[in-house]
């Protein structure tokens, strides 16, 4: 035998151990015996070729190809070869479940009931009905989640009952069910103290603008007073005046005695006045600076969005309330197990999700 034959045996023999090696690593062994099935998936997510296929958790061969189906794009036709001497029936379901390992891949599951024989077996090349299995059916098996959820209703079941009896039955003066009944009077007392704490602040409101009207009609009434009695002053000046030129003698000493004392009256009188003046003066200023919004009174009285702050806060602090009492479950919570508690749910026709214009029509 020559060299030459020798290198050619060697390298068939060579490339005939990589395609084998090649088909082998794509899942697929072509020195062992066994059949090819087709199925229809519109979303494969995470399936990819050479994915196990498995019959019971007995994985029976892989997945040989995914093409896009020609006659509706939506579609896609995976190939899966089945090694060995494994009957598939024809109303057998290829469902596509999640595989369980660490890089969250997909994987095919032949679903039947029963072996086949004959013409009830599926042939060579056949399409299969497609599936889906979900994430925790196929981690807890057909029929776990159920399983689960009856084994759980019976073991907890009789503890809530007994919780229950212990709340609203013979045996209710229990230290729970005092404190559930010691909360709600609670709540009920409070709710009672806000909604008379909200009457009180629109009482105390309303007085507060009719006080400060006040004030400034009396202001108003002094300033015109003030003009009245400095005419009255300059007109007892002008007479006393006269009555000292004209020197009525001995006769009218007394008189002019009189007059004297008048004009120091008028002159304690005109410092009463500008007192009075400067008086007049102040509250002017002090009702300036009011209305410009100066000072706490002035911005509680111009400035709307404290009135509304307190209205807003004393409607969520009732919500609260109401919320409180007819959902005590998220704010005081009994476990058994120690186990976290449900999500927050809310309740229908919730009160907090009425929208309620806000009063603005208030004057400030």
């Amino acid at each position: 035998m020559s060299k030459e034959l020798k290198l050619g045996i060697i390298s068939l023999i060579a490339i005939a151990g990589a395609i084998l090696g090649y088909q082998y690593l794509k899942g697929k062994n072509v020195l062992s015996k066994g059949n090819t099935y087709k199925t229809v998936y519109q979303n494969i997510e995470g399936l990819k070729p050479a994915a196990p296929v498995e019959i019971n958790g007995f994985v029976v061969g892989t997945v040989s190809n995914i093409s896009l189906d020609p006659e509706n794009v939506k579609n896609m036709i995976i190939t899966f070869d089945i090694q060995g001497d494994w009957k598939v029936p024809k109303d057998a379901k290829a469902l596509l479940a999640a595989d369980n390992s660490l890089v969250g891949s997909k994987k095919i599951i032949l679903d039947y009931d029963k072996a086949c024989s004959g013409a009830d077996c599926a042939e060579n090349g056949d399409f299969l009905t497609p599936g889906t299995r979900g994430v925790i059916e196929a981690i807890l098996g057909t029929g776990g989640l159920q399983n689960q959820m009856a084994t759980l209703k019976s073991e907890a079941g009789p503890i809530i009952d007994t919780l229950l009896s212990k709340l609203t039955g013979e045996d209710s003066n229990n230290a729970v069910s005092n404190s559930i009944q010691s909360l709600e009077e609670s709540m009920s007392n409070l709710a009672s103290l806000t909604a008379n704490l909200d009457a009180l602040m629109r009482t105390s409101y309303k007085n507060l603008n009719t006080t400060i009207e006040n004030m400034a009609v009396v202001s108003t009434s002094l300033a015109n007073t003030n003009d009245d009695l400095e005419g009255m002053i300059g007109n007892f000046s002008t007479l006393s005046q006269q009555l000292v030129d004209a020197d009525l003698g001995t006769t009218l000493g007394k008189t002019s005695e009189t007059f004297d004392n008048t004009n120091a009256l008028l002159k304690d009188l005109q410092e009463t006045v500008d007192q009075a003046s400067l008086s007049f003066d102040n509250v002017n200023e002090l009702l300036a600076k009011i209305e410009n919004g100066e000072g706490s009174v002035g911005k509680l009285i111009n400035d709307p969005e404290i009135y509304n702050n307190l209205e807003e806060t004393s409607k969520h602090l009732a919500l609260l309330l109401q919320d409180l009492r007819l959902n005590p479950k998220r704010y005081v919570r009994l476990s058994v197990f120690g186990r976290k508690g449900n999500a927050y749910t809310y309740p229908e026709e919730d009160p907090a999700y009425e929208e309620e214009p806000m009063n603005n029509d208030k004057e400030n």
